[in-house]
């Protein structure tokens, strides 16, 4: 029994098959099931800088996670002053780069020595979303989390951003 070599045309379909399949796979699996793990927790805001950075007492040099608080603190300004700190605490050797800050509307103190008062009635009503931004040491705002972001993956996000902008 004598078999014919394949022709130089399927040769050449077969070499483009193969070269093109993992191409066309990728594209496939880029498109129609993008990856869970690359979407933020909280959200992306145009680089500008942040309303209450310029006032005095305001922390510069470092990053800041920033509540604003336009009453007296209630049953949810409490657990985002909680997680606040644990977002801080989890930082490891990095809690030292974050500061928490406060922008009040009434005037108080700050809670505890690790967190910068800054009283800003002025500011308050146009910063009062129910959660909480991250401010880079320039000033500038970069996140912003509502206070149903999940903590661990809130925790995660700020530590990878702190660690990618090791240089502020």
């Amino acid at each position: 029994m004598r078999t014919h070599p394949p022709s130089g045309r399927f040769v050449l379909l077969s070499l483009l098959a193969f070269t093109l399949f993992p191409i066309l796979v990728a594209y496939g699996f880029y498109w129609w099931a993008p990856s869970m793990a690359t979407l933020s927790v909280g959200q992306l805001l145009p680089t500008k800088p942040f309303l209450a950075a310029s006032l005095p007492g305001w922390p510069i040099g470092s990053w800041s996670l920033v509540s604003v608080e336009a009453g007296p603190c209630d049953n949810p300004c409490q657990q985002r002053r909680f997680t606040l700190r644990q977002i801080r605490l989890a930082q490891g050797e990095a809690a030292a780069r974050i500061a928490r800050v406060r922008v009040l509307a009434l005037h108080e103190t700050a809670g505890s020595t690790e967190e910068v008062g800054l009283h800003a009635p002025h500011l308050v009503t146009q910063l009062s979303r129910p959660g909480y931004y991250l401010v880079d040491p320039l000033g500038n705002q970069v996140m912003f989390y509502a206070d149903a972001s999940d903590p661990v993956r809130v925790i995660r996000e700020v530590g990878q951003l702190i660690k990618i902008n090791n240089a502020l």
